[in-house]
């Protein structure tokens, strides 16, 4: 007695085949978002251990230790930041060895104030094709219109951040997808043309904005957060006796600065 052979019609083969490919493709993309979410993970646990251990150092050596293959930003000449890299030119004493990003086997980002005082250490999260940076640190501004982070997607020396109006939009906020420490093809760092008023409110709006707590323009000078230079007038965040945020003109002289302007100096207002 001969059995019926059932074959697979075209169409039911085509109709197999669509499947398959659609599970693989399901497969291998929830497989690379759980890598980068894996990535992400060690990005955020690497700086949070080097914040960590930089804190350490400066509460043992009184300083941090300055950027490898730094570059200045600049303002009117001055040095206002040491931008530069976490790697092995940077004498991390707490440290055996400085971690590198997961993916792009590359340094984070460092940066500090000119007396090494302030850092801020960044990574570029990958957030399923969607890159953020991520911005740790213990830097306080003292102006939202000159110097609102001290790490710039820039890779320059020395950077005129504040005199040169196309710089000044460059300015690296946790967790915003406008600008990045560096991306994940070129390794350069990213910057996507955003206004920097709207990289401004964008941090209010989100909560990660770093306001100042200065009462004077003497106190921001006492704590070396002075960022102008001899005889120029600047405009920079104080609090008054209320407590409320509010823009202070600022006198500086090689002994300090007083919260006014010599007559007919003009106060600058860099926003």
């Amino acid at each position: 007695m001969q059995k019926d052979i059932k074959w697979f019609t075209l169409v039911e083969l085509i109709v197999a085949a669509t499947i398959l490919v659609l599970l693989s493709t399901i497969g291998f993309y929830s497989y690379v978002q759980n890598l980068s979410s894996a990535r992400d993970g060690v990005r955020k646990t690497d700086i949070a251990a080097l914040s960590s251990q930089l804190r350490l150092q400066k509460k043992e050596r009184w300083s941090y230790p300055a950027p490898g293959d730094s570059f200045e930003i600049q303002n009117r000449w001055s040095a206002i930041a040491l931008q530069g890299k976490m790697n092995t030119q940077v004498a991390l004493s707490t440290a055996s060895s400085l971690p590198l990003d997961p993916k792009m086997d590359i340094p984070y980002t460092y940066s500090t104030t000119p007396n090494r005082q302030e850092f801020q250490i960044a990574a570029s999260l990958e957030n399923n094709n969607n890159p953020k940076a991520l911005l740790q640190g213990d830097y306080s501004s003292v102006s939202k219109n000159i110097l609102p982070t001290l790490v710039v997607a820039h890779d320059s020396w020395p950077v005129e951040i504040v005199n040169d109006p196309s710089n000044k939009d460059y300015f690296i906020f946790n967790e915003s997808i406008k600008n990045l420490p560096y991306d994940f093809e070129t390794w350069n760092p990213r910057f996507d043309w955003a206004t920097l008023a709207t990289l401004l409110e964008e941090a209010q709006l989100n909560g990660y904005w770093q306001n100042s707590d200065f009462r004077s323009c003497e106190e921001i000078a006492q704590a070396w957060k002075r960022i102008t230079p001899d005889g120029y007038t600047e405009e920079y965040q104080v609090r008054n006796s209320s407590g409320i945020l509010v823009n202070q003109c600022c006198y500086c002289t090689s002994t300090g600065c007083v919260n006014e302007a010599p007559t007919g100096t003009e106060c600058t207002n860099n926003g």
